[in-house]
């Protein structure tokens, strides 16, 4: 196993780790914003170091290139989506 690979792995696992730590928090927090502060942070933490550890075992540029807008993408839709979800709770007065 290469040096490249142990930090493609290590960079993959610290992606999980904050994945999973965001899926705990929407599990246990106990009101919507909560749930959604602790999703949209987390994930976009370790979904950035899954691309990061993806980025390194990558073979060319190009490969890297579509990770990052993909990335990009997911950056603005997971904002999007959280600004959604926020902006419905407070139009329905529940907040």
């Amino acid at each position: 196993m290469t040096i490249l690979e142990v930090l493609s792995l290590s960079l993959m696992f610290v992606g999980a780790f904050f994945l999973l730590a965001g899926s705990m928090g929407l599990l246990r927090l106990r009101d919507t914003y909560s749930r959604l502060h602790a999703l949209t942070k987390a994930d976009l933490l370790g979904f950035g170091f899954v691309v990061l550890g993806v980025m390194v075992s990558a073979k060319s540029l190009s490969e890297v290139l579509k990770l990052i807008i993909i990335w990009l993408f997911v950056i603005v839709y997971s904002s999007l989506v959280g600004y959604a979800i926020a902006h419905q709770k407070r139009k329905r007065g529940d907040a």
